[in-house]
């Protein structure tokens, strides 16, 4: 088999391997080193993989991830981040369909301290989910709300994702953090038209809530939001200032964190040590997804399979009438 073949065989494999379910980065390296093994032989094959992975994780920007993956955590296991949600469906309870609209707004608000969207999505599972369930919100309504409203984390700053693809593509992360912050709330206000609309042709999805609120008692709720808001200030701030760097930032959002939960006395060492805990698998999962991606770029780049699809949809493309 030639090696172009052995590319699109690899290629192939990955997808059976992900439509099996198989994890996502297990299956990047196990195809990209059978393929390497096939071209190369055992030794150029292991050496591929270390190269590859040293050269990915000694990277010292990737030092920024488990530190706003850190402050996210910190943010939500200390509760800094309930007031969000429960401000958000204060201000917005008369909208058709208000409590979906406010976990909307309340998870643009906790990607802004976290930039995951594995994490924003299950944070406001565990907030909004319930609030809506209690108030008789179609579940369909209530769980796709939160799963779509957790994509705007993989968007609004600080984005993992942003940071990796910075990292792999060598471009200025804080270009990126800029370019985020329209793309994020853009997505956000999208999401709030679906639901109004969607509530509007089908009231019955959200009940209306008839819990009269005080102008008092929403301006009282802001007041559980000043932590997040700062640690937002304070990152972005110094950031977008020049005061601090990309790399820099999640340790300062990390340290701000930890001050404004040890103020609020929320802070406990169990919960510490959860948020510590949850960062080092996240952590951990992202840089094996993203060295095993490395490792199939030089698989692909080895075999030739990369040009020869390049090649042929350019050519498709070409002829297509």
């Amino acid at each position: 088999m030639s090696n172009v073949g052995i590319g699109l065989t690899g290629i192939s494999m990955l997808l059976v391997l992900i439509a099996l379910r198989f994890p996502i980065g297990a299956s990047l390296i196990v195809v990209s080193f059978g393929g390497l093994f096939a071209i190369l032989g055992e030794r150029s094959a292991w050496s591929a993989v270390g190269i590859v992975s040293y050269n990915f994780a000694a990277n010292w920007q990737l030092s920024s991830v488990p530190m706003f993956l850190l402050m996210g955590f910190l943010c939500f296991h200390t509760g800094l981040t309930k007031g969000l949600f429960h401000a958000a469906s204060l201000w917005l309870s008369r909208l058709p369909g208000g409590l979906a609209i406010s976990s909307i707004f309340a998870a643009a608000g906790f990607a802004s301290v976290t930039g995951s969207s594995v994490a924003c999505a299950a944070a406001m599972g565990r907030i909004a989910v319930p609030e809506m369930a209690r108030h008789n919100y179609d579940i369909s309504l209530a769980t796709g709300t939160v799963a779509a409203a957790g994509t705007i984390g993989a968007l609004i700053p600080p984005s993992i994702l942003l940071i990796l693809f910075g990292i792999i593509a060598e471009v200025p992360i804080s270009a990126l953090f800029l370019g985020g912050i329209g793309a994020g709330l853009v997505t956000a206000i999208s999401y709030v038209f679906i639901v109004l609309i969607r509530v509007r042709l089908n009231p019955e999805l959200a009940p209306s809530v008839f819990e009269e609120v005080t102008w008092g008692e929403r301006f009282s709720a802001l007041k559980d939001t000043w932590q997040v808001l700062v640690i937002i200030i304070g990152v972005f701030g110094g950031l977008f200032g020049g005061i601090f760097t990309a790399t820099e930032a999640g340790a300062v959002g990390a340290s701000l964190a930890i001050l404004a939960a040890s103020m609020n006395h929320s802070l406990t060492w169990r919960k510490l040590m959860e948020a510590f805990r949850e960062t080092l698998i996240t952590s951990s999962t992202l840089f094996i997804i993203a060295i095993g991606a490395s490792l199939l770029t030089r698989f692909l780049a080895v075999s030739g399979a990369g040009n020869y699809l390049s090649e042929l949809i350019s050519y498709k493309s070409a002829t297509k009438p």
